[in-house]
């Protein structure tokens, strides 16, 4: 909204109220400089700030829709950049050249990653983390969501984390180890993942969610991961890893073992089914084909 505005100022236009045609002269501009998918986000912000100051909607008009259907025509509407997935394979790879394990630090990003790729999470949700979060079973854990993106009233989720099969790849056996190397306990209300001074005072800050996107990319680089070479998988031009990564490993991983995606959306916690398809259909593209079955 603030770059809508000073383009209107710029320009001698009112951007609230404001009228279709100034949208519509809008939206060509930024088809000039922005992907498809930053523009629907501004017309949705100009849209949302007139209807609540209880004003009409200028981007209802039919001009506007037109207008949003020839920039996709124009830009096409595949993403420009998308997270590279972090599997269990690449995962692997990046436990293997962890040489701090006996660190405080190298406890603490091994959890962050192995929880963050077992549980689908969000880095917002990795930070959001506290020890009253998470309850120990037999069986594993059950990690608690309080709020995340697509939970904005606190209605909070349920996720099973079961032990792993290997030991040095097991999110359940690396959290303990960081439980106990930072003397928390499950329940005492503590933030999970917390800052670390000079690779030994554990504080009580909680990491943010930019902190977590860092140790994510910085592990990621020292096994010599990227996004370079799988940039057309995920159906991007430009891909690379972020904090986004774990969550997209889990459902490519998943996706390749063949677990459906009524079953993955479960613990992905995706409402609609196309945002999870972006990471299944890479992974199952080949046994979806019926090319092989066509006798060619």
């Amino acid at each position: 909204m603030r770059t809508f505005t000073t383009w209107c100022q710029g320009r001698g236009y009112s951007a609230v109220p404001t009228g279709p045609e100034v949208v519509a002269a809008y939206i060509a501009y930024r088809a000039e400089h922005v992907a498809h998918a930053t523009i629907v986000r501004d017309v949705a912000a100009i849209s949302a700030t007139h209807l609540d100051q209880g004003l009409e909607d200028p981007t209802a008009h039919h001009g506007i829709r037109q207008a949003l259907r020839s920039v996709s025509r124009t830009l096409g509407t595949a993403p420009s950049r998308r997270a590279t997935p972090v599997t269990t394979t690449l995962m692997r790879q990046i436990i293997d050249v962890m040489h701090d394990l006996d660190t405080a630090t190298g406890l603490r990003d091994r959890a962050i990653l192995l929880l963050g790729l077992a549980a689908a999470l969000r880095r917002s949700e990795l930070a959001a983390l506290a020890t009253n979060d998470i309850t120990r079973h037999d069986g594993g854990l059950l990690l608690r969501i309080r709020r995340s993106k697509t939970d904005q009233t606190g209605h909070g989720d349920l996720i099973g984390i079961p032990l792993g099969t290997h030991p040095e790849t097991c999110p359940v056996h690396a959290l303990q180890a960081w439980l106990d190397a930072s003397g928390r306990r499950l329940g005492d209300g503590r933030p999970m993942f917390s800052r670390i001074h000079h690779h030994a005072r554990i504080a009580d800050t909680a990491l943010s969610d930019r902190s977590i996107a860092r140790i994510i990319q910085a592990r990621a680089s020292a096994a010599d991961i990227s996004g370079d070479n799988d940039t057309h998988a995920v159906g991007a031009t430009r891909s690379w890893v972020s904090g986004h990564s774990l969550r997209a490993g889990h459902a490519t991983s998943a996706a390749e073992q063949g677990v459906d995606p009524m079953t993955i959306s479960r613990t992905t916690r995706h409402r609609r089914l196309d945002s999870l398809a972006r990471y299944v259909r890479p992974a199952s593209a080949l046994d979806d084909s019926t090319a092989g079955k066509i006798g060619l």
